[in-house]
């Protein structure tokens, strides 16, 4: 009778690990970005989409991230919005430089996909949805030294900072990681020097002593369109990939994240069947 017992509880294990399924105490997330419907570069970027959602589906994570740049448009973003109710569980979005430039396209935002910053509880792990666009200015890419931030948007970034200072650190047993569109800093000089890259540094010093103050170890990305993963003053960032176009290389594909019981994130890079970004 015990072997019988405990036949049924390591299949049981296995089919469930088989199906995607995380291990007691463990989240997992799946981070989209750059999915950029309508963006020139990327003519297939909604099927490419709704491929990513079906590969999603079949790993069945707790939570799904959208992280940025979504689309060219009002319009293209409410299509990409339809093609991510195919997804099974709950979506949280955050914008990108694309999806926010001034004061009236973080109107437009809020009225499409709600608040641009806030935070969201996965099992025992608080996520940190932070609005990038509030931390410099990505509107000129070639632009050789930090911009002004657009007029109307620094009030707007004060009190998002204003808000994550008052934020509640983790009681024992939490964790608690941070995600926004553009990252704090780059990986070894990658990307390259412009600006346009990561956030501004006043702006980027500030982030980082209040994330040090919550505890925040890890910090969910994009912008790049590619995967990576590296450490700086005490923060793990993790870059995901896109969906929709390569212009470093690379693969087309989506981000995988394990957070642990103790607080680590374990990264996986999960390619589209078709990871060609034309």
């Amino acid at each position: 009778m015990n072997r019988i017992r405990l036949f049924c509880i390591g299949l049981a294990c296995g089919m469930f690990l088989l199906l995607g399924g995380s291990r007691p105490g463990e989240v997992t997330v799946a981070q989209i970005s750059d999915t950029h419907l309508g963006e020139r570069h990327s003519p297939r970027a909604a099927e490419c989409l709704r491929e990513a959602v079906t590969m999603i589906n079949a790993r069945h994570p707790d939570a799904v991230i959208i992280s940025g740049d979504i689309g060219e448009s009002i319009d293209e973003r409410e299509q990409a919005k339809t093609i991510l109710k195919g997804l099974d569980v709950p979506v949280y979005y955050i914008p990108g430089n694309h999806d926010i430039k001034d004061t009236n396209g973080l109107a437009l935002y809020r009225r499409q996909f709600g608040p641009d910053y806030y935070s969201f509880r996965v099992k025992n792990a608080e996520v940190l949805a932070l609005d990038s666009q509030l931390l410099g200015n990505y509107s000129q890419f070639e632009t050789k030294s930090p911009q002004p931030m657009a007029p109307g948007l620094e009030e707007e970034s004060q009190k998002m900072l204003k808000w994550l200072a008052a934020q509640p650190k983790p009681a024992r047993g939490e964790v608690v990681i941070a995600v926004q569109h553009i990252s704090l800093f780059r990986d070894n000089g990658f990307p390259d020097g412009k600006p346009y890259w990561v956030v501004d540094g006043p702006y980027a010093q500030h982030e980082v002593e209040l994330l040090h103050g919550l505890g925040v170890k890890h910090l969910l990305t994009r912008h790049w369109h590619t995967g990576r993963v590296f450490n700086q003053d005490g923060i793990t960032i993790h870059v995901a990939p896109a969906t929709s176009w390569l212009p470093f290389g690379g693969q087309l594909g989506f981000a995988m994240h394990t957070i642990t019981a103790n607080g680590d994130v374990h990264t996986e890079f999960v390619p589209l069947a078709d990871d060609s970004g034309n």
